[in-house]
């Protein structure tokens, strides 16, 4: 008897990429004010690219998107943060839950090249 393998991966196998979540804060020191990210947690996540056909809807509506994380759903994270990937950072575009459960978070990200 031959056994069907899908192509679904566990939820362990796929998330094996280590990012951190960084969160700007804004801090009002003696009258200055100056802006300071500070490191808010590190995750595994599924870090993959865009393809095309998705870059083209996603432009639909202005968003000029380049990776999708994928993290747990209980994962604080917000658009105004921004995600390390090794020497790889990432601005966040949008935050959506998957479904009502709130197993997954998929996070739609553009690349910040380096100057």
């Amino acid at each position: 008897m031959k056994f069907l393998q899908s192509n679904y991966k566990s939820r362990p196998s796929a998330r094996r990429h280590r990012i951190e979540i960084w969160r700007v804060v804004r801090d009002n020191e003696r009258g200055f004010v100056k802006d300071k990210s500070t490191k808010v947690a590190e995750v595994w996540a599924s870090v993959e690219p865009i393809s095309e056909r998705l870059r083209v809807q996603y432009q639909s509506v202005s968003v000029a998107a380049s990776h999708s994380i994928t993290v747990d759903g209980s994962t604080d994270v917000k658009e105004t943060d921004k995600i390390k990937f090794g020497a790889r950072e990432f601005d966040i575009l949008t935050v959506k839950q998957v479904d009502e459960v709130k197993r997954d978070k998929i996070i739609i990200t553009q690349e910040i090249r380096p100057k």
